[in-house]
């Protein structure tokens, strides 16, 4: 395939390596994984009522935010869903791409 028939790429290609990286780009994209996964998790929690015996009663309502942060935290440190993988390959191609072409 020539250069003015190829289709255009849209990610890095799996297969390849990627390239050096900086230590802030994987920091800020598994800091946006961590905060999709959080907003993923977070009606998990909705329903789930806070009395009873061990129930943390206000306090706990007040603090599940935090919690649920920590897990996407959590989650994303460990490997996540790929979604940070997923965006470093599509920043690399817009990267390499002149603009405008």
């Amino acid at each position: 395939m020539t250069a003015a028939t190829e289709a255009p790429r849209y990610a890095w290609p799996a297969q390849k390596p990627l390239p050096a990286l900086s230590p802030r780009l994987k920091e800020q994209a598994q800091d946006f994984e961590a905060m999709v996964v959080s907003q993923m998790l977070a009606p998990m929690f909705e329903g789930l009522k806070t009395d009873g015996p061990f129930g943390g009663g206000a306090g706990e309502s007040a603090f599940r935010g935090f919690l649920i942060q920590e897990y996407g935290k959590a989650i994303a440190a460990r490997g996540g869903i790929g979604l940070s993988d997923m965006l470093i390959r599509s920043l690399l191609v817009s990267e390499e791409t002149p603009h405008g072409q």
